[in-house]
């Protein structure tokens, strides 16, 4: 499991700043959340600590190491994974292909994978039934199934999860929220970001409440959900 801390977080689009120093810690082992209406910055947050967007100021540590400086691809290699909004996963591959993808920097022995392997078709039973089938024929909420196995393919002791909710029916979307404290007691860290807050809240230990680019609310999730400020803005 890995801790993350990100400091004084700065991000601009050209001459508009899309992130205006966010703070925020993921302690080890546990559910954060960060939440906030569309526009607000969780994706560029995301992509800031992935390593996707450059910082115009700030640090990103990972278990107290500054990895400000580290490819994207080799914080991956550390332990630090992304499933991005929008699931994106190899429509054109099947199943078994994209799940391998997760795995590709990896170097592990066979029999690990395969370990590994079945611990993500435990996760999401119904992959076993399409290993064979191209991703792209797959349902919206058995793409985010495969989104997620793949990312756990990975090895993840760090895992950012940006809108896995995102357009899911309401039965769906419970069922990827139970997974995703499944994932957590598995021991690693999660790092989630949705628009869906109450659901986010409700799982979360400690949660963030992003606006305009700023860190206006921090607390425990349950403290949060019981906040008139974020009822009124956010949970209606």
């Amino acid at each position: 499991m890995s801790s993350l801390q990100v400091e004084e977080l700065c991000v601009a689009y050209g001459k508009i700043q899309a992130l205006r120093g966010i703070s925020l810690q993921v302690p080890s082992g546990r559910i954060c959340a960060l939440v906030g209406a569309n526009g607000a910055g969780k994706t560029t947050a995301l992509n800031a600590i992935c390593g996707l967007r450059p910082l115009v100021g700030g640090r990103v540590l990972l278990d107290g190491r500054d990895i400000a400086a580290v490819p994207p691809h080799d914080r991956v290699t550390l332990g630090l994974v992304q499933v991005p909004e929008g699931r994106r996963i190899f429509g054109r591959l099947t199943v078994a292909e994209n799940l391998a993808m997760g795995a590709f920097r990896r170097r592990a022995m066979r029999s690990e994978l395969q370990a590994d392997l079945d611990e993500v078709l435990t996760l999401f039973p119904r992959l076993r039934e399409r290993m064979a089938q191209l991703s792209g024929t797959l349902s919206g909420g058995e793409q985010q199934m495969l989104a997620m196995g793949r990312a756990m393919m990975a090895k993840p002791s760090l895992l950012l999860l940006d809108e896995p909710s995102m357009g899911l029916a309401p039965r769906l979307v419970d069922q990827i929220f139970e997974t995703v404290t499944a994932i957590n007691r598995l021991g690693v860290t999660v790092l989630l970001v949705e628009q869906n807050a109450f659901m986010a809240l409700e799982i979360a230990e400690t949660a963030y409440v992003l606006q305009s680019g700023e860190v206006v609310l921090s607390g425990t999730g349950a403290a949060l959900i019981d906040s008139e400020a974020v009822q009124e803005a956010y949970l209606g």
